[in-house]
This record gives C-alpha cells, sequence and structure tokens, in this order.
C-alpha cells in the first residue's frame, strides 16, 4: 500500500490537473456519435470533468448508452422542430447502391455542401440565437472545448465562451483540416477510388488521384464556408472564419491508426487514436451465441456473414445486385451464409437455396469472434473496419458511398481483406470466385492474424496517446511550433515553383549558349576547311 502522506499528494496532483471539459457532439451520425462519446468516456475515466453537450440535428433513436462513464453529465438540445425530426424516417440513401451520379466528385463538390450543411443549419441557427443556453454553458466556466470538424458550430461556441478548442475527426482524415496542421499533400500516398496504388499506379490513376483529391477538398471546404456563413447569419455580426478557429489549436485528433492506415507524412500535431471505440478484452469474451445461430453455423464446415450497415439497407439493392448475390449462394451450396438483410419479405426468402438465412438483426461480435466464420462481407464503414481488424477476420470489402472505399484499400493492403467494386455483385460468377477463393485459402485468415497481433501490440495504446496529447494541449493551448513554418506560405514558395522554374529557365538559357557556341565552332571549322581547300 501507498504511505498516507504519498496518496494525499497524489491525490492533490489529480484535484489540481483535472480539467473541466466540455466535448460537443453534434447528433448527425451514429458514427461520429460513437467516436466523439467514447472518445468522451476515456477522459472521463481519467478523471476529468466531461460535460457532452449533444444538440440534435436528426433523430437518431440509438445513441443512447453510448455515454458509458456516469459521471458525465450530458446535455441534450433539442430544437423546436424535434418533433418534426422524430416523424422522419431515418434516411437509408438507397440511390447510393447504383448511382454513378451520387459518387461523382464533380456534382458532389456543388450538390453536399448545401445538402448536408442544410441538414445542420436550423438546429444551429436557434442554438446561437438562444441566449439561455449559450449563458448555461458559459457560466460552468469550461478550461477547453472539444469539436467535430465535419460539423463546425463548436468552434464557433468555443469563441463564444472564450476557450481554446480543439478539433476531432470521426473519420480517417480529412485533408483540408490536415493541411492546417501541417501536413502536405496526400498525393499518391493512398490511392483514391479506381486508382491503384504506388509503384503500381500509372498516369491515369495519379489524374485519377489529382481530380479526386481536389473536388474533395472543394466539396469540403465549401461545407465548412456554408456553415461559416449561416452560424454568422445567425449571430448577428461578423465572425472569424473557421479556419483561423481551428487551426489555433495544438493538436488534431482523427480517427486514424498508423499500424492499420497507409504511411501518409505527416506532424506531431496530427494524433492518431484510431482504436479507442475497441475493446479488446471484451471482444476476446464476447456474449455467447443463441441456439438458433449456433445450430446454423453447425449446418456446414464454411459460414460467410453478410451486413452492410445500418444506413444502406440490404433490401433496397438493386434486383440486378440481388441477383448476382443468389447466384453466388447457389454455387456454394457447401458455405451457410448469415445475411442481415432488414424486412421480412417471404418472396424473397423463397427465391434463395436453403444454405441462406436472412436476419433483420445479428449479434455482430460474437459472430465476427467465431471461428466458425470464415469471411465477413461488409460496406467498409470506419466502425466496422476496425472491428473486422482487431478482430483478426478475412473481409470482402464492398464500399458504397462517402470514405469506404479508403477504408477498403486501407485494411486490404495489409492482405487479409479484398476490395470489391460493388457494381461487381451484379456478376454472380466473379463473386462466386472471389468468396470461395477467400473461404479456402488460409493466407487471409493467416494475414488478418498477423493484422490483429500488430494492432493488439503496437508500441503505444491509442488511448494512452489520446490523453497524453490532449492534457500536454491544455496545458499548453497556443503551443504551434510543431505546424512547419512553410505552411503559411502559398502553393509557390511552398513547393519552391519559383526556384525550379528559375533554374529550369537558367538551364535552358544555358543549353542555348552552349548551343550557339557549338554553332559559331562548327562554322568556324567549316570555313577554315574550305579555305584549305
Amino acid at each position: 500500500m501507498l504511505p498516507n502522506n504519498l496518496l494525499s499528494i497524489l491525490l492533490v496532483i489529480s484535484l489540481v490537473s483535472c480539467k473541466n471539459i466540455l466535448v460537443y457532439n453534434p447528433i448527425f451520425g451514429y458514427s461520429h456519435a460513437k467516436f466523439v462519446s467514447q472518445l468522451a468516456n476515456i477522459i472521463a475515466d481519467h478523471g476529468h470533468n466531461v460535460t457532452v453537450f449533444q444538440p440534435f440535428h436528426i433523430a437518431l433513436k440509438n445513441t443512447d448508452g453510448l455515454i458509458k462513464n456516469k459521471n458525465i453529465e450530458i446535455i441534450n438540445y433539442y430544437p423546436d422542430h424535434y418533433a418534426e425530426l422524430l416523424k422522419k424516417k431515418t434516411p437509408t440513401f438507397p440511390d447510393f447502391w447504383d448511382s454513378h451520379l451520387m459518387n461523382n466528385p464533380v456534382l458532389s463538390s456543388f450538390l453536399m455542401p448545401k445538402a448536408l450543411g442544410g441538414e445542420f443549419e436550423q438546429t444551429t441557427t436557434q442554438l446561437f440565437q438562444d441566449q439561455k443556453i449559450l449563458n448555461d454553458l458559459k457560466n460552468r466556466n469550461f478550461d477547453v472545448l472539444l469539436a467535430e470538424t465535419f460539423e463546425i458550430a463548436g468552434f464557433y461556441i468555443a469563441d463564444l465562451l472564450e476557450i481554446p478548442s480543439i478539433p476531432l475527426m470521426s473519420a480517417v482524415r480529412l485533408p483540408i483540416i490536415d493541411s492546417a496542421f501541417g501536413q502536405p499533400s496526400i498525393l499518391g500516398y493512398f490511392p483514391q477510388q479506381y486508382s491503384k496504388v504506388a509503384p503500381e499506379a500509372g498516369f491515369l490513376d495519379r489524374l485519377n488521384d489529382l481530380y479526386r483529391i481536389f473536388f474533395w477538398n472543394l466539396t469540403t471546404q465549401r461545407l465548412c464556408q456554408f456553415q461559416n456563413d449561416f452560424i454568422q447569419k445567425a449571430i448577428g455580426h461578423p465572425v472569424p472564419h473557421w479556419r483561423d478557429l481551428v487551426k489555433e489549436s495544438p493538436i488534431y485528433i482523427t480517427n486514424s491508426n498508423s499500424y492499420l492506415d497507409f504511411a501518409v507524412p505527416t506532424t506531431a500535431t496530427i494524433v492518431h487514436v484510431g482504436g479507442i471505440t475497441i475493446d479488446l478484452e471484451k471482444m476476446r469474451h464476447v456474449a455467447a451465441l443463441t441456439e438458433e445461430y449456433e445450430n446454423i453455423l453447425a449446418e456446414r464446415e464454411s459460414t460467410v456473414f453478410i451486413s452492410f450497415g445500418s444506413v444502406i439497407r440490404s433490401y433496397e439493392m438493386p434486383d440486378n445486385f440481388k441477383a448476382g448475390i443468389i447466384k453466388m449462394f447457389k454455387s456454394l451450396p457447401d458455405v451457410t451464409f448469415i445475411w442481415k438483410y432488414e424486412k421480412d419479405d417471404v418472396k424473397f426468402q423463397n427465391r434463395l437455396p436453403k444454405n441462406v438465412h436472412l436476419k433483420k438483426w445479428v449479434p455482430q461480435p460474437s459472430l465476427l469472434a467465431d471461428k466458425r466464420v470464415k469471411l465477413f462481407v461488409t460496406h467498409g464503414g470506419l466502425g466496422s473496419t476496425m472491428e473486422v481488424a482487431y478482430t483478426g477476420k478475412p473481409a470482402l470489402m464492398v464500399p458504397i458511398f462517402g470514405d469506404q472505399p479508403n477504408n477498403a484499400d486501407m485494411l486490404a493492403r495489409h492482405g487479409g481483406a479484398v476490395a470489391y467494386d460493388k457494381f461487381d455483385l451484379a456478376d454472380g460468377e466473379k463473386l462466386t470466385k472471389t468468396v470461395r477463393d477467400m473461404v479456402t485459402n488460409s493466407k487471409y485468415e493467416v494475414n488478418a492474424q498477423e493484422l490483429l497481433k500488430v494492432l493488439s501490440k503496437q508500441p503505444i495504446d491509442p488511448k494512452l496517446n489520446l490523453m497524453k496529447h490532449l492534457e500536454f494541449a491544455m496545458e499548453f493551448p497556443k503551443h504551434r511550433s510543431q505546424v512547419p513554418a512553410i505552411n503559411r506560405t502559398g502553393l509557390i514558395a511552398h513547393y519552391y515553383l519559383d526556384v525550379i522554374g528559375v533554374l529550369t529557365l537558367a538551364s535552358i538559357f544555358g543549353l542555348f549558349v552552349i548551343f550557339k557556341i557549338l554553332n559559331i565552332l562548327r562554322k568556324m571549322i567549316s570555313l577554315r576547311k574550305v579555305k584549305r581547300e
């Protein structure tokens, strides 16, 4: 046991270092809310006083229970139109299944900022005009505010409260924010959709990378600017630019994991905490499967689990995609399939062979932990990507939209997963060949297990990495020396384009002078030769 005087000293140190932290958790997407909630749990577990402020942009009903630490105070902010939000069905975006237009970078840059930003506008406008809640937050004397970077209202709340803010990103990366913290261009370091990764990448791959990154940056810039504009309108006077507020922080916290993600040049200010939503101990001791699932897994030697997440619905899949999958089912009679299918559809069930089980809900953690499940077919959301990586299970990644293509490539590069084009679901023969190979070829399981070992033994635990950097940032809220000074220059100076241009012109001029001299010497030699003759 510790001596009483030492215990007292440690207690005093703990009380002195305890911070009053406001976590801004806008409710607009489950994966975002889950990441921010888990971050709040970890911070509270380390002894800090945490308040989670949750303005509702949509009426998500599955966020209860995400905040597990009983010492966290939750302030739910329900806007006046919340009754209307409750009546709305949770959007399922069926068009994302087979629409080329929905994923078109050019169209997205024009359509998405207003479409997505419009979902934030009404609640955010009311919030900034609600002086009562703003005064209540200010009177709580918070030391710092942690805010999501996709919905940027939190930074303006911090500005009104006159406290520092620290940006968070629940996805792997957001280049326009990364660049504010010194990360150089990511071109060539990881492939964009439909590109090969270096060194196999050719000219068309590099052109595709440039095209897609340019328009994705344009999309996110316009989304932030759209929010900037309606927040300024709600407040009623000029406000700082969103980028100026974000880049004041000494760190930027992302949901990337350095041992899973592509290797990208970065700075010490960008803190990767991917994996904080994973509880390895809990995953090793998942709930036992029910008798129903035990019987299903006992039917055949191999079982494949299929789920496309909670946002995209399997039953809304195009008929030609379903036809390709059914052909694959019939071509693999020795494999059992468990398919998360969100609708009771007797007619569709009758089209399926006996080796297929449709389930509206599945115990995903327990299935992934079971060795009889040989393959997970998933949409590649970051939550599922992390979960499958930390279970060592081979995965067929079929990305549908958003960051899913990048997540699929990120996991596939480790050799335990395959990135599969969603439009090839209609090709039953190709799908059959791919699934059969992944079920029977042991290399996928070996590689997936190797990645699990790496993630389990990574040198710095993601939760520890989070807390060390967060506590450093709270002690030194204006420390920005780790951001390269060259990051404040323009494009020309940053990449030395002026120097390269001058040296190129000088080289051309030098070659021109040499050419002229050689030409003169040639003429002189020719003239002497003529005179001799």
